[in-house]
């Protein structure tokens, strides 16, 4: 194939790539214009949730949880990724250097006929010294941008990695966060549950004197019994679930066990209702939302380097050398070249479209993922507003029912000191207001462990 050949041939295609149409990003997923369900109108910020303690146990995970120092090598090792794709821009410079050792001559001898008389002649055989040397620099012409579109891959790559890293920085102060309040609700319950246990201990004794007397029903006694049983395996739960939150929070900590105690027993109060930003707000502060997105990017950028990979490729090299068998010969004989090379991949199409089309894939999958990550964060929202919902609802029924048994509790004390009424009913009917006193602390953990799952979900 001729020169003009390779030429014309090279131009046809470079014209051809000028014809194809650049490929677009798929379109991006649009968010709803409102919450559907309507929101508690609030200003608090995300530190309104948290306590001096709260911010001690989150600094000590700051610096010392695995995941998240996982997520922080993660994210170094695509910065680095990043910063080889972008060498490829630079000149790609190489050194050689070669040399020859001269060995020990060897004697050789041969006969030379001289006059008719044969004359044995020695001579000397060997290697002679000789130096070479090489320095070249090569640079290929970016004509298609398959360089560039390659380190917008990668960094797209490294976004990816900062959205984890806030992702798990956000997951780990959830899951703390969550653990701490379970902690101070489950001390808060303790002196409730100790209580509960004594009175129903009293009322057991008293039944069982009242049935032998004759005033009561056996049965009564069965169920004064099952009142203190399940007064007992509340302190054992409320001791077990101590145990159990202490040793995931020493592992959250990276602490050994048993894990730290919180030290206020303080009973909860309401958690203030969080400020709500819009849908769009929201969507595009999420970390796995920018992670979706980074990973759509670096999908349509591998997707342009495998289409640009099917255009001619131009580089440049140039290169000095020299040789001789002394160093003064290395300035007296250098050799400078220069030289271009064409690559045009016409044979090896199969392969290209096969590229293409993996990569044509990769986008589809980056692009679906996307969809479904907005969709799923949507409800992911509104499913914790209506969790919200549910808690206030059930707040105030317990509310109600406090209130009903405080009452009932106080004029049962009356009559108790008047003597209208027995000290077994009176001590039942405290046992039911210090159940409603637990059902409350409970309910106030709900509602806390729901304020920090939506925090997270708002990426507040």
């Amino acid at each position: 194939m001729t020169r003009r050949t390779l030429i014309a041939l090279a131009v046809s295609l470079a014209l051809a790539a000028c014809a194809q149409a650049p490929l677009q990003a798929p379109p991006s997923p649009t968010a709803p214009a409102a919450w559907q369900q309507a929101p508690v109108t609030s200003t608090a910020a995300l530190d309104a949730l948290e306590t001096p303690e709260l911010r001690a146990l989150l600094a000590r995970a700051d610096a010392a949880n695995r995941d998240l120092a996982s997520a922080a090598l993660r994210l170094r090792q695509a910065q680095t990724q990043e910063r080889v794709a972008g060498l490829r821009f630079s000149p790609q410079a190489g050194l050689s250097h070669s040399a020859s050792r001269p060995v020990e001559p060897q004697s050789s001898t041969r006969v030379v006929d001289v006059g008719g008389v044969g004359v044995p002649v020695t001579s000397q055989q060997g290697w002679s010294r000789s130096y070479s040397a090489s320095v070249g620099v090569g640079w290929e012409w970016d004509v298609w941008d398959r360089l560039a579109q390659g380190r917008n891959a990668a960094a797209a790559q490294t976004e990816a990695a900062q959205a984890d890293l806030r992702a798990a920085h956000a997951q780990l102060r959830q899951q703390v966060a969550e653990r701490y309040w379970t902690l101070r609700a489950l001390a808060a319950q303790r002196p409730l549950a100790t209580r509960q246990r004594e009175l129903a201990q009293d009322v057991l004794q008293r039944v069982r004197l009242r049935v032998q007397e004759g005033k009561l029903l056996p049965i009564e006694v069965d169920r004064a019994a099952a009142s203190l049983q399940q007064a007992e395996v509340r302190l054992a739960d409320l001791d077990a679930d101590t145990r159990l939150q202490r040793q995931q929070l020493a592992l959250l900590l990276d602490e050994p066990l048993p894990g730290p105690e919180v030290t206020s027993t303080a009973l909860l109060e309401p958690a203030p209702s969080l400020a709500l930003p819009a849908p769009a707000d929201v969507l595009a502060r999420r970390p796995d939302l920018q992670r979706a997105r980074a990973l759509v990017d670096a999908a349509l950028a591998r997707l342009r380097v495998s289409e640009a990979q099917r255009y001619p490729q131009l580089s440049f090299s140039a290169n000095l050398s020299t040789n001789g068998s002394r160093a003064s010969d290395w300035l007296s004989q250098p050799l400078v070249s220069l030289a271009g090379n064409l690559v045009v991949p016409l044979i090896d199409w199969q392969r290209l479209d096969a590229q293409r089309d993996s990569a044509r894939t990769e986008l589809e999958l980056a692009a679906l993922q996307l969809r479904d990550t907005v969709a799923r964060s949507v409800v992911e929202v509104e499913a914790l507003l209506v969790e919200g919902q549910r808690l206030r609802d059930q707040q105030a029924a317990n509310v109600a029912r406090l209130r009903e048994a405080t009452q009932a509790a106080r004029q049962a004390a009356l009559r108790y000191e008047t003597g209208t009424l027995s000290r077994a009913d009176w001590l039942q009917l405290e046992v039911a207001r210090l159940d409603a006193e637990i059902s409350a602390q409970q309910l106030l953990l709900r509602e806390r462990v729901q304020r920090e799952q939506l925090a997270r979900a708002l990426a507040l």
